[in-house]
């Protein structure tokens, strides 16, 4: 979608959806956050937030304020779409199970495809070429391994402050089995997810957290795995960003402005 010299007529004018769509033992709650204006011929470019319970809502007040002027902030009006399973039992651990795939099979990938993606379709005018799959943390993983494994559903993926740890070796072996076609890759890292801040530094249980971040290596695999999908589709498809001062949580809010525009960049 080209972006417009002048600011849009009006960014305030938008459309929320709620749905509930069954999944397992409970559902998720999807949130909707869409262009009320007249859309472009085959769509809206759309982002899907994960954990969007911790993410969309912050998502959708930097969408209103960077899409008032695209020429500037490189940012055009899009659908964002919020997946958030707050009612489902957290003994359950929902998370590792959707987010953590071990292998090829992945139920949640399924429910991606074959649920969420055709309902919101069917309230909104999506262009289904021209999606990005936002994540942070083990959300942040999924992000990679659906690249790798459902290559066709997403144009773009932001994996932010990913938990390649959770299994680092399937994720390197399936980009060595099959590259992704040809998408978009945005992974962040906070530089406080290896260093200590100076409130952590100080705490007495630092010695704990420094040997955590030691054995997951947050920054150092996401680096080595950015490197490695530059090799396999291009280094222009990749952005990698250590972002200053960041930690595993306040990088959220840092990371979304950068997810807006890459979301932005896969329109026609």
């Amino acid at each position: 979608m080209p972006l417009s010299a002048a600011p849009t007529d009006d960014s305030s004018a938008v459309k929320r959806l709620s749905l509930t769509l069954p999944y397992q033992d409970g559902a998720y709650r999807i949130a909707v956050h869409a262009p009320a204006g007249a859309p472009p011929a085959g769509g809206w470019p759309a982002m899907v937030m994960l954990d969007g319970e911790g993410c969309f809502e912050t998502a959708v007040e930097a969408l209103a304020r960077m899409s008032r002027r695209p020429d500037a902030t490189g940012t055009s009006p899009l659908v964002l779409i919020g997946l958030s399973a707050s009612g489902r039992d957290p003994q359950r651990r929902h998370r590792e199970q959707d987010f953590g795939p071990r292998g090829s099979a992945s139920p949640f990938a399924d429910f991606i495809e074959t649920e969420l993606l055709p309902s919101v379709a069917n309230k909104v005018p999506v262009d289904r070429s021209a999606l990005t799959l936002f994540g942070h943390s083990l959300g942040g993983y999924f992000a990679l391994w659906m690249l790798t494994h459902r290559p066709h559903l997403f144009a773009a993926a932001a994996a932010i402050s990913p938990s390649i740890w959770w299994d680092a070796d399937a994720l390197r072996n399936a980009l060595a089995r099959k590259a992704p076609s040809n998408p978009t890759v945005l992974l962040c890292v906070g530089e406080w997810e290896d260093a200590l801040p100076p409130w952590q530094d100080a705490r007495a249980d630092r010695d704990d957290v420094r040997q955590r971040r030691a054995d997951r290596q947050m920054v150092r695999r996401a680096h080595e795995f950015a490197d490695l999908l530059a090799g396999q589709i291009g280094a222009d498809k990749v952005q990698y960003r250590l972002l200053a001062e960041e930690d595993h949580a306040s990088i959220v809010s840092a990371a979304i402005p950068r997810a807006l525009r890459l979301a932005s960049s896969t329109a026609p």
